[in-house]
């Protein structure tokens, strides 16, 4: 009966390691560019983890301590090797070619050595006689780490006791110590080595230059305005962009980050920015964002190039010249001119480069230009609305769901599961439902809602159907009234809870007509000029949208103008003193916003981010880049620890394994292989402190039962040190759920 369920075991294990192998080789030739990707993030990781063992393995042999085993990835066992007294002995897939157990089998698996080592054996050796070694060095089929076996130790509660006198347990617990905490100290030498390496080559980074500024945020404040440059934070030089996001995400938000800043115009100035939780964020922020280039993102996906070439005319790799044929020399400066442009659209002048013969061309392309309704998507109250001189214009959806195709994902793993599996068909609807290009006249009992008023009434109908009248051009170029019904819902993971009808809304800015008027924060009253009124005039110049209007009022600053309106049959005018150093405009045009996967696609144009490569001059001054990396990677970890603890960082913001494996993947398929180092150093810096924190199980748990035992002039009972084991276990095991859940919150539905 045995011998029949062991049979059964090794042909279930050879189908099992069959089918496994069969997937990974068909993957790999059907996906050869994603299986090398994920190769290279297995053999990344991995080596993070196997650096860490290998200091716990080189101190333990140093120490006397006897290694049993010495694995590169995890079990099941793919070969095993080991140098026996009668030769080499080699293990070939235990699992599968197991025999009965043999005393020296070591390798914690059920079997022996595999069918075929004994001859292997006897050819390699020679039948000569070898000095017997201690550790099996093994390969195991889970790259992703590895592990030290020694005798006398057990990472999950107290080893079996010997009297073995190489024994980790009968070592001095000053030894003991030094062998745990050697794969802190391996993670944090190798952290400094990687980077190091990295900065000897020198690798691309975003710089500390502030791409945008968000209205109303702690940067515009204190006079952060885009294209400037950070040269310090809190008195440190070596800064990227990323030093600015930490500084602010990991502070209390109490005491204010101290900047050195370099403006656009060359002079420096010193400030301190208190940071703030946005709505709807998880850090505290400055309310800046990355600088982009000029040049048109390098997209990959054929469909993505596709559409950006049938929404906007450019091509990946395009760089833009001129705006309106005015030089541009940096994004910012684009965008402002942009911003000043007040009209529909705009033509960009971008450098082409024929991809076969390398020739340059300069090409012309229209874009259309859109005035946001709102600047941070957060307008709460109508003084946070962008107005015209008070003038709200009407609300226009640029985006809604796109109606001719299946539901869509923002994630397109689901988007393929949704095509692929569930064959999901497009949404048959009998409608009529909103549609870009639909002017919002009325929601529910408000007519002509402003953007504050859209978001009140949206919110108070959340999962009631909510009726609403929008003004819908025909095919023959008509305007119509069209009454619809949309179900607002909550938008998951938002916080706070947010309520949407699943539109991207802007400017009516082609219609000179005033959804209403509010009161501006600078002092500025009003004015009289009722709601759905037309402006047809000002000063007695016809007007033909709220650019005109827009045009008007910038040429007589300093000057009092009349403007006329016309309701209906009736009519009316007002009149405008406008100051001579402000026009109270603050609508301003930009390019077409991004929107979620299955809109509508709008003209989007999406620019490569600014990097720039830190390099060091010498061997010299790579390894003080190098310690100084670490230093600070090291001391954030520990500071975003304190903060969970103060609850100044939300939990959300943590990533887990799965995150780490996903982010990893997208470096590799789209950063340069350097940068994928930089992050392993990043990674094994992280290792080095989530491992010395004094929790059961991990090495910084282990070295406070050592203190304890070397207080106490003895160890733990064996029960005492179970339980404890036990609870860190479960402690760990949770951690290790909850942030896997995290991950996936954040892969699929955030």
């Amino acid at each position: 009966m045995p011998e029949t369920k062991g049979a059964v075991r090794k042909w279930l294990n050879v189908l099992v390691f069959g089918f496994a192998a069969t997937a990974a080789i068909y993957f790999a030739v059907s996906n050869f560019s994603a299986f090398v990707h994920i190769l290279i993030v297995a053999l990344g990781f991995g080596a993070v983890v196997i650096i860490h063992e290998f200091g716990h393995f080189i101190v333990a042999k140093l120490s006397g301590i006897k290694v049993e085993a010495f694995s590169i990835g995890f079990p099941p066992t793919l070969l095993g090797i080991q140098r026996t007294e009668t030769g080499i002995r080699f293990r070939v897939l235990p699992r599968l070619f197991a025999k009965e157990q043999q005393p020296d089998d070591r390798d914690g698996e059920k079997g022996g050595r595999g069918a075929m080592t004994s001859q292997v054996v006897q050819k390699l050796a020679g039948k000569k006689k070898y000095e017997a070694s201690d550790t099996e060095y093994r390969i195991g089929a889970i790259p992703f780490g590895g592990f030290v076996k020694m005798l006398g130790q057990d990472d999950t509660g107290p080893a079996e006791e010997t009297d073995d006198p190489r024994s980790f347990s009968n070592k001095p617990i000053l030894i003991r110590i030094a062998v745990v905490a050697a794969g802190v100290v391996f993670n944090a030498i190798s952290a400094v080595m990687i980077f190091m390496v990295v900065f000897l080559i020198g690798v691309d980074l975003p710089p500390a230059v502030v791409g945008s500024v968000r209205p109303a945020s702690p940067a515009q404040r204190a006079g952060l305005r885009p294209g400037d440059r950070v040269l310090e934070v809190n008195g440190e030089r070596f800064v990227d962009f990323t030093t600015l996001l930490l500084a602010a995400g990991l502070s209390t938000g109490e005491e204010p980050v101290s900047l050195v800043v370099k403006h656009t115009d060359g002079i420096t100035e010193e400030m301190e920015i208190l940071a703030e939780m946005a709505p709807g964020a998880d850090l505290r922020s400055f309310g800046i964002s990355q600088a982009e280039t000029l040049t048109v993102a390098r997209l990959s996906a054929p469909e993505d190039i596709a559409q950006l070439y049938e929404t906007t005319g450019l091509k990946p790799a395009d760089v833009v010249t001129a705006f309106d044929g005015q030089v541009v020399e940096n994004v910012w400066q684009m965008n402002n001119l942009i911003k000043d442009s007040l009209q529909p659209n705009g033509v960009l002048t971008v450098e082409r480069t024929d991809a076969r013969t390398g020739n340059k061309k300069m090409v012309d392309v229209k874009l259309p230009l859109y005035l946001p309704a709102t600047k941070d998507n957060f307008s709460k109250t109508e003084g946070d609305l962008v107005h015209i001189f008070s003038l709200v214009p009407r609300l226009k959806v640029l985006s809604a769901p796109d109606r001719t195709k299946p539901p869509a994902s923002g994630n397109k793993l689901i988007s393929w599961w949704n095509e692929k599996i569930l064959r999901k068909q497009p949404v048959d609807e009998t409608g009529p439902f909103l549609q870009a290009g639909d002017i919002i006249v009325k929601i529910a009992d408000t007519e002509y809602p402003t953007y504050a008023q859209l978001r009140e009434v949206t919110q108070s109908y959340e999962n009631r159907s909510m009726p609403i009248t929008v003004l819908r051009k025909t095919p023959d170029g008509a305007e119509t009234l069209v009454t619809v019904e949309t179900t607002p819902k909550r938008v998951p993971g938002s916080e706070p809870a947010r309520v949407n009808i699943g539109i991207y809304p802007v400017f009516d800015a082609e219609h000179p007509v005033v959804a209403g008027t509010v009161s501006v924060k600078e002092g500025l009253e009003p004015l009289d000029i009722p709601c759905g009124a037309q402006i047809v005039a000002i000063d007695g110049e016809e007007v033909a949208d709220f650019y005109d209007i827009m045009r008007i009022i910038c040429k007589n600053r300093g000057q009092r103008i009349s403007l006329d309106y016309r309701i209906g049959e009736d009519g009316g005018g007002v009149g405008l003193n406008i100051p001579a150093d402000d026009d109270y405009i603050t609508a301003e045009n930009s390019f077409a916003p991004p929107v979620p996967a299955g809109f509508v696609p709008t003209a989007y144009v999406p620019f490569e981010y600014l990097k720039e490569t830190y390099e060091a001059a010498g061997a010299v001054e790579a390894v003080k880049m190098g310690l100084k990396k670490t230093s600070m990677f090291i001391a954030q970890t520990y500071m975003t620890l304190k903060r969970l603890i103060s609850k100044d960082v939300k939990p959300t913001t943590l990533v887990g394994p799965v995150g780490i494996v996903t982010m990893s993947y997208r470096i590799v398929s789209s950063q340069s292989l350097t940068y994928y180092v930089y992050f392993l150093g990043l990674i094994s810096s992280v290792i080095a402190v989530m491992n010395l924190l004094p929790l059961p199980i991990v090495d910084g748990g282990v070295i406070v039962l050592l203190m304890v035992e070397k207080i106490k002039g003895s160890p733990l009972s064996r029960r005492a040190q179970e339980v404890i084991s036990y609870i860190g276990l479960v402690f760990i095991i949770a951690v290790f759920v909850l942030l896997t859940y995290n991950d996936i919150l954040n892969m699929f539905f955030r």
